[in-house]
Parts: structure tokens; sequence; C-alpha cells
């Protein structure tokens, strides 16, 4: 689990609720919710806990394989369904797109500070989300084009990633803490990096025109099972090769593996969402799960604060262990219900809806304005006494 071999590692709304949420930005304000997206977000949660905290691995790495491409495969399926609602304007998109990207990048950076022994994936989702808005804009309606542009970035990823190490190493002390940062999140980072993630994104925006039929828990479960054993099949060519498979590796045949991982999980998760409402038991099982996944921000935020005050008391003792593990998740996963059964959302879910342009602006308005403006400066000042021509 270790990224630098010494320290980190990578490892609803409900009516009725106390709080009033402004329909502007209360969840689902944009469409209705997918419980198998939360579901999906819910298990991603979970699979991180584990992958940052497990003492032991086994059967309990496979969630190394998976959190990171969940996250990723995640954010481009949401964006799928978000393109897909009618009268969505693609240059608000982009633009709502870009702030909270950036949202997410100030936030992971402040995370990462206060807590060092995890590589904080915040940062690098956020630059996932600034630059697969657009690429989502254009490709939403050509699946195999996206999933041809989603193949050939897996392919060269890796030449990336291997150009972007060599060239900060050959750079050494002269690249700045900002560049290195930046160049981290993009191509060199040593357990994620957005190379990595976009294939994963781009298949999740394919695998959104096929989120729609996968209602009913046959065709899901189908779905799912394809998926997952096409993970195992690439995973065990990967390994096999030269190149390798291994989590976060960045790999051709980790991020296609991790992928179709990625994308089995949430067709299955749509399959158990169905179960699930259809038996008596299922939503109130569910729960947790769903409150995860509503409030994803806010239970990885949670997490991290937890674990920096465990540190405090431990003396920074290292985290892998059974009780570290089972008191975070006691607490992120309480504390998310919580929120969810008494505010309905969470408050970083709300400040990321509020990362959004104003309800009037149009775009290209503020460009016509400068227009305008350089224009009439540009005009002769008309003479002393003068009067304006009639129309």
């Amino acid at each position: 689990m270790s990224t630098d071999q010494t320290t980190r590692r990578s490892g609803r709304h409900r009516s009725g609720g106390r709080v009033s949420v402004p329909p502007a930005i209360a969840p689902g304000a944009g469409g209705p919710r997918l419980a198998g997206l939360d579901v999906a977000r819910g298990l991603a949660v979970l699979s991180m806990l584990v992958a940052h905290l497990s003492p032991v691995g086994g059967v309990l790495d496979l969630s190394e394989y998976l959190t990171a491409p969940l996250f990723a495969l995640l954010v481009g399926a949401a964006m799928g369904l978000a393109l897909a609602r009618p009268g969505t304007d693609p240059v608000r998109f982009v633009a709502d797109n870009a702030l909270r990207g950036l949202l997410l990048v100030a936030l992971g950076v402040l995370l990462q500070a206060l807590y060092g022994q995890v590589d904080v994936v915040l940062p690098y989702l956020g630059v996932l989300v600034v630059v697969l808005a657009p690429l989502a804009v254009g490709l939403r309606r050509l699946p195999v084009l996206t999933l041809g542009v989603a193949a050939g970035a897996a392919v060269l990823g890796p030449l990336v990633t291997e150009r972007a190490r060599d060239a900060l190493a050959a750079s050494g002390s002269s690249t700045g803490t900002s560049a290195r940062h930046v160049l981290d999140w993009l191509a060199a980072g040593p357990s994620y990096r957005l190379v990595s993630f976009l294939p994963m994104a781009l298949g999740g925006l394919a695998l959104a025109l096929l989120l729609p039929r996968l209602a009913a828990w046959r065709p899901a479960a189908g779905v799912g099972a394809v998926l997952l054993a096409a993970a195992g099949v690439v995973h065990a060519l990967g390994a096999a090769s030269s190149g390798g498979a291994a989590a976060y590796s960045g790999t051709t045949a980790e991020v296609v593996a991790g992928t179709f991982l990625a994308g089995g999980v949430v067709a299955v998760s749509f399959a158990v969402a169905d179960l699930a409402a259809v038996g008596r038991w299922g939503v109130r099982a569910l729960d947790p799960v769903l409150a995860l996944g509503r409030l994803a921000l806010t239970a990885y935020t949670v997490q991290v604060l937890v674990l920096a005050l465990v540190s405090l008391v431990r003396d920074g003792a290292r985290d892998d262990s059974w009780v570290v593990l089972l008191v975070t998740t006691a607490a992120v996963v309480g504390s998310v219900w919580l929120l969810d059964r008494t505010w309905g959302t969470g408050p970083l879910e709300l400040l990321v809806r509020l990362a959004r342009l104003p309800s009037g602006w149009q775009p290209g308005a503020a460009l016509a304005e400068a227009v305008s403006a350089a224009r009439q400066r540009r005009e002769p000042p008309a003479p002393p006494g003068s009067t304006p021509p009639e129309e």
C-alpha cells in the first residue's frame, strides 16, 4: 500500500429532514438520483477505508485495485448522466465543473497537509473533473469514439508517466513545489495521476449510456458478470507481462482491468439496488451504504479528520490496524448516516453544489460587454456643445 515506501498510502435528499435545503442546491436538484450509483459510491468509500487501514492483505488487497478506478469511473458516469438531462447548457456545464474541480483540488491540498499517511485522491479527481468536462460534452453521444479515446489513453498513459518522472528526476530541486504538485497530479504521481484516471472516467462516460437499461437486476447482473470476468482476464494477462498489473502502477493492464472491475461493480450495484427495492428488508439494510454514497465527499473528509486525530492520540504511529480501521469506519458511517437522516445532505455536498455560475449568467455575455465597451472607447468624443443627431 505504500506510495513512496515511507509514509503515504493510497489507499439523499430525504423529505421531512430537519434542515431546509434550498431547491437550487438540494441533492438531486439536477435530476433524480439513481440508487445504483449511490450504492457504488458507498462501496467505493468502504473500499477506500479498507485500502487505507487494513493491516493484512489477501482478499482485502482487492480494495487496492478497486477504490481509485471506481471513484474515477463514477465521475465519468455522473457527467454522462448529467449531460443527458434536457436543457443542459454545455458551456455552463464545463464552467461549473471547472469550479467544482478547483474546489476539490483546494480541499485535497488542505487535507493532505493535515494528514500525511495517506495519499489524498481529491486533487487528482479535481483535475480529472476539470479536464473531463469539455471532453464529455463532445463525446457523450459517441460511445465507440469514447472507448477508442479511452483505449488510446490507456496505452499512451504509461509512456507519459515515464517521461514525466524522468523529467522530474532530471530537474531535481530546480522544479518548484507547485510545479511538482501539478506534474504529480497530471502524470507523475506515485499512486494516482490524471493520465491513469482519464481512461477510467471515459469508460464511465460510455457506461452512462447503458445505465438506464440496468434498472432491472437481471440485465444489471449479467453486464456486471461480463465486466468482472473481463477484469480478471486482463489482470491475469497483465500480471504475466513485463509491465505487470500492480495496483497504482498505471500500466495499461492495470488501467484497463481497473476500468472493467469498476464498471462491473457499478452494474452489480444496480442489481443490488433493484433487489433491495423489491425485498422489504432491502432498502433499510442498504441505508448506511446509500448514505455513504450520497455524502461521499463528506465521508472522505471525515475519514482524514478522524485519522489525523487518531494519529495525535497514538503519537504518529502507523494506522494499519484493526482498531483504527473499526474506529474510523464507525465514525465515518455513523456521522454520515446521521447527517443524511437529519439534514438530508452533507456540508461539503452543499458547498460543491454552490460552486456554480450565477443563475442569470449567459454564455458570452461578459465578452460581449467587454467588446462593446472597447468599441465605445475607440469612438471619437463628441465636440463640446454638440447635440446628438435626431433619429
